[in-house]
């Protein structure tokens, strides 16, 4: 059954219409202290200057902008939230029938002659079990099943994954073949759906595989079939590619070589492979086009443009994230910005508290 959506909710054309919270169905009073006792300010995670506006982030409701933090329309990458657009390629890979998701990736990509190691291939060891579904993870958690040990090369090597103490894994290395060499660790070291984790290494492998499987850039296979759809041009936001992001070495400047693990492919037949693990360069004003998607449940303008099952929001470690809700429907686009804390990945509950929330959207003149 498709959801329904209130008479009330509109869709963005060139840009976002502004409200007040009142017209947006919302206590002022409430609203305007919530916003009042938050501290919010351009991230600086990893190393990174972001003072100034050098950040942004907004809060929409039925697709209005409700309210801005910072510089809406800047941009800057946004570390791992590019998993959620690696999971829309994923679902239209599906609903085109160039895959099932349940299937062994060997069946479409064996990685043979092309991955830099023998028990890299897809048909070796762990990985003859390995599914799509195994690297992208259930939709509402954040862990992986593929058993790729690792998410930062450099805190691999020193036996510890995460970017961050406060999000390490320090049990993973028990389950993994820990070589030291983040580079040659780059597999499945155990059987795929046996260990739940964070890692972006498998998402890497992931882009690959969708790579080969459309036989074209995975940005372009994004840009017709969601992008264009809900008003992001081609032009205002870049996916950058595995070999890119391999050679930064300060890409944080206080964690260098964090992403030495990426390995090749870094083209398939010419095409390059984006970084299935993240690092979409946007802005909040457009994410937070995609978070009004994940509100209406895969719905723009009355047309269904992608089914809802592949849609999530996600969050980046350098505090960048899109998400969406479908009780309020109110969504946010976060760019590199401290201070807010909200619901990435969920589509019942808003990360405004249910008080606030006294009707409907009514705008003056419609």
């Amino acid at each position: 059954m498709t959801f329904q959506l209130p008479d009330w909710v509109t869709f963005p054309e060139d840009d976002w219409i502004q409200i007040t919270p009142e017209e947006a169905g919302l206590d002022p009073g409430k609203f305007d202290a919530f916003i009042e006792s938050l501290q919010v300010n351009g991230a600086s995670f990893g190393g990174e200057e972001h003072s100034g506006d050098n950040y942004g982030a907004v809060i929409t409701r039925g697709g209005y902008l409700v309210h801005a933090w910072g510089d809406r329309h800047y941009r800057h990458q946004t570390a791992s939230v590019g998993k959620a657009f690696t999971w829309a390629v994923l679902g239209f890979a599906v609903e085109d029938g160039l895959i099932d998701p349940d299937e062994p990736i060997h069946t479409s990509w064996t990685g043979e002659g092309q991955l830099s190691h023998p028990h890299k291939d897809l048909t070796h060891g762990h990985h003859q079990k390995l599914t799509w579904r195994h690297l992208i993870g259930p939709k509402h958690e954040s862990l992986h099943y593929g058993g790729f040990p690792m998410e930062v090369g450099i805190r691999w090597s020193e036996k510890r994954t995460g970017l961050e103490e406060a999000v390490a894994q320090p049990g993973v290395v028990e389950w993994a073949n820990w070589t030291g060499d983040p580079f040659y660790d780059c597999y499945a070291h155990v059987e795929p759906g046996t260990q739940g984790h964070y890692s972006s290494a498998g998402f890497w492998r992931l882009g690959q595989a969708l790579t080969h499987v459309w036989n074209r850039d995975i940005k372009d296979v994004l840009q017709e079939r969601l992008f264009d759809r809900i008003g992001i041009p081609a032009e205002r936001w870049k996916w950058l590619t595995g070999s890119y992001i391999r050679e930064q070495k300060y890409l944080y400047p206080t964690i260098p070589d964090s992403y030495t693990y990426l390995d090749p492919p870094f083209e398939i037949d010419g095409i390059p492979v984006r970084s299935g693990p993240g690092w979409v360069v946007i802005s909040a004003s457009d994410f937070a086009r995609f978070g009004h998607l994940n509100a209406t449940q895969g719905i723009w303008k009355g047309e269904q443009v992608i089914d809802p099952a592949w849609l999530r929001g996600h969050s980046g470690g350098n505090k960048s994230g899109s998400s969406g809700e479908s009780k309020y429907l109110t969504a946010m686009g976060v760019v590199t910005t401290e201070g807010i804390d909200y619901k990435h990945a969920t589509e019942t509950k808003s990360f405004l508290p249910e008080e606030f929330f006294v009707g409907p959207v009514r705008v003056p003149g419609t």
